[in-house]
């Protein structure tokens, strides 16, 4: 099957005044594990993590480590995809696929939505509303 894992997901795991860090430490305690399996993000979303932390904790340090065991460390439990940039341009056609006044999708969630079409994965783990209709989330 496979599942897919989102910033908003990733960051309310370590960031303890996210609106969604409860939810993200529920998520990460209850679903079953192997059967979502195989866990994968693409590079885009962990730089979008990074990014994310910085200019919320305005470079919190502390929190940057909490990350970095997430990402790299003995918390991790999904395998981080690197996407060729040769790829890039089917994920701007994603990206202009999808847009309309109403959605609007990023660079980097329309590598997610690539990555869920190029490797029959079927769920997104996320808090993002703009997947609905592209590809089921788990929220």
């Amino acid at each position: 099957m496979g599942t897919l894992l989102d910033t908003g997901f990733l960051y309310g795991l370590k960031d303890e005044s996210d609106p969604h860090h409860e939810r993200s430490l529920e998520l990460l305690n209850t679903l079953p594990w192997k059967e979502l399996s195989p866990i994968i993000t693409p590079t885009l979303v962990i730089n979008e993590t990074y990014t994310l932390l910085m200019y919320r904790s305005k470079g919190n340090k502390a929190l940057v480590k909490k990350l970095d065991e997430l990402c790299w460390g003995d918390e991790c439990f999904f395998r981080i995809v690197n996407i060729p940039t040769s790829e890039y341009q089917k994920i701007v056609a994603i990206m202009t696929k999808y847009a309309s006044p109403k959605k609007l999708l990023s660079f980097v969630d329309a590598s997610v939505i690539y990555l869920a079409q190029n490797k029959n994965y079927k769920q997104v783990i996320s808090f993002d509303a703009h997947f609905d209709g592209i590809i089921p989330r788990i929220c």
